[in-house]
C-alpha cells in the first residue's frame, strides 16, 4: 500500500516536474518574445523617431526651398524692376541724345541777354556774367533784330527769356518789353532775374511788364530778400511772379569745365549737352545753339584770347534763307563743342559766390 502511494506520489512529482518544465519553456519562450517584443518596439521607436527627424528635415529642406523660391522671386523682380529701370533710363537718354539732334518744330526757347554784367557773384557763371564788364543790348539794335528775327520765324517763338547777367541792371529794361511783344504777340515773355533790385522798379516798369504780359521769373539764391513783399507788389501790378528754379532756395554751384586745347568729340559734347539745341542764344542778330560760344567773350577778354569763335559756331538771322535752316543749324554740333568737357560738368554743392579765377572753368595741373 505504501508502495503504491509513493508511486503515485512520484508519478505526480514526475507530471509536476514536467508540466513545470514546460510552463517554464512556455514561460521563457513568452520573455524571449517579450524581449523581442520590446526590441521591434525600440527599433520602430527608432525607426519613428528616424522618420520624424527626416520628416523634420524634409520640413526644413521644404521650408529652405521656400525661401529660396521667395528669394528668387525677389530677386526675378529686382532684375525686372532694374531691366524696366534700364530701360526707362536707354529710353530717355536716346530721347535726350534725339531731342539734341532732331531739330525743333520752332524756337521753343531763346534767351536774350539785356545786360552783359550782374549785381551777384555766381561761382562758374555759364554765361560768364560775374567777370564780364558793363555793358547793355542796345535798344535800336534790339528792335532791328527783333523785326527780322519775326519775319523769319513768322512769330512762332514759344518763350523769351530776357536776361543777363542781371536785366534789370539795365536802365531801359521795360522797353525791352514792349519791343519784345511789338513783333512777338503770342509769344511767353519771362524777366529772369536775381530778384534783388525788384523792389526798386518804377511805376512805369511794373505798367509795360503787365501791359506786355511779361512773367517776372526770380532765381531764389540764397539771400536775404523779401520774397512776400515782392509777391504783394507783383500781385498789386497783376503781374505773374513764377520762381524759375521752382521756388528752391538751396541752388547749387556747377563746374563747367572746358579745354583750352580743345581736344573734346563734338559729337560727345554736344549730344550731352543739357543747354545744347535748348537755351539757345539770341545775341547782336545771331543765334548760338547754346551760352559758352555765345559768351565766352569775357571769359577771352578777362584772362587773355584761350577760346576761339569761328563763324560757324553761330547763324545769322539776316543771311538764313528760312526757318527750317536756322532750325537744322542749331541741331547740330558746333566747332566750339570741342571745348566743351561735357562728361566732367557736375554740381560742386551749395551755391557759392565766385573768386573770379580761371579755375573754375579749368582743370588745375599739378604745376598750376
Amino acid at each position: 500500500m505504501q508502495v503504491r502511494n509513493f508511486k503515485k506520489w512520484w508519478l505526480s512529482l514526475v507530471k509536476n516536474l514536467k508540466h513545470h518544465q514546460r510552463f517554464d519553456a512556455e514561460l521563457n519562450q513568452t520573455k524571449t518574445e517579450l524581449n523581442q517584443t520590446k526590441t521591434e518596439l525600440n527599433q520602430t521607436k527608432t525607426e519613428l523617431n528616424q522618420t520624424k527627424t527626416e520628416l523634420n528635415q524634409t520640413k526644413t529642406e521644404l521650408n529652405q526651398t521656400k525661401t529660396e523660391l521667395n528669394q528668387t522671386k525677389t530677386e526675378l523682380n529686382q532684375t525686372k524692376t532694374e531691366l524696366n529701370q534700364t530701360k526707362t533710363t536707354t529710353r530717355t537718354t536716346l530721347d535726350f541724345h534725339l531731342r539734341k539732334i532732331t531739330p525743333m518744330a520752332f524756337l521753343e526757347l531763346l534767351e536774350i541777354h539785356l545786360a552783359e554784367s550782374c549785381n551777384l557773384n555766381c561761382f562758374g557763371c555759364n554765361h560768364f556774367s560775374q567777370i564780364a564788364e558793363e555793358s547793355y543790348t542796345d535798344l535800336e539794335e534790339f528792335e532791328k533784330d527783333m523785326s527780322q528775327l519775326a519775319k523769319v520765324t513768322k512769330g512762332e517763338v514759344g518763350v523769351f527769356r530776357l536776361m543777363g547777367g542781371e536785366p534789370l541792371l539795365n536802365p531801359q529794361c521795360p522797353n525791352f518789353f514792349e519791343v519784345t511783344r511789338k513783333y512777338f504777340p503770342k509769344s511767353e515773355i519771362w524777366l529772369v532775374s536775381n530778384g534783388l533790385l525788384l523792389e526798386k522798379q518804377d511805376a512805369l516798369f511794373w505798367q509795360k511788364a503787365r501791359e506786355n504780359r511779361v512773367q517776372i521769373r526770380p532765381t531764389k539764391y540764397p539771400l536775404k530778400i523779401d520774397w512776400d513783399k515782392i509777391k504783394a507788389l507783383c500781385d498789386a501790378n497783376e503781374v505773374p511772379l513764377i520762381f524759375f528754379n521752382e521756388g528752391e532756395v538751396e541752388k547749387t554751384s556747377w563746374k563747367f569745365t572746358l579745354d583750352p586745347e580743345g581736344k573734346c568729340d563734338n559729337y560727345h559734347s554736344f549730344t550731352h549737352c543739357s543747354m545744347a539745341n535748348h537755351c539757345v542764344q539770341f545775341k547782336k542778330g545771331r543765334l548760338y545753339t547754346c551760352t559758352f560760344p555765345a559768351h565766352i567773350e569775357h571769359y577771352n577778354k578777362k584772362y587773355g584770347h584761350t577760346f576761339e569763335l569761328s563763324p560757324f559756331d553761330s547763324i545769322s538771322i539776316y543771311e538764313v534763307k528760312d526757318y527750317q535752316e536756322l532750325l537744322y543749324f542749331l541741331a547740330k554740333p558746333i566747332p566750339f563743342c570741342r571745348y566743351c568737357k561735357v562728361s566732367q560738368w557736375a554740381p560742386v554743392g551749395k551755391w557759392r559766390p565766385s573768386k573770379k579765377d580761371k579755375f573754375e572753368y579749368l582743370e588745375r595741373k599739378d604745376n598750376e
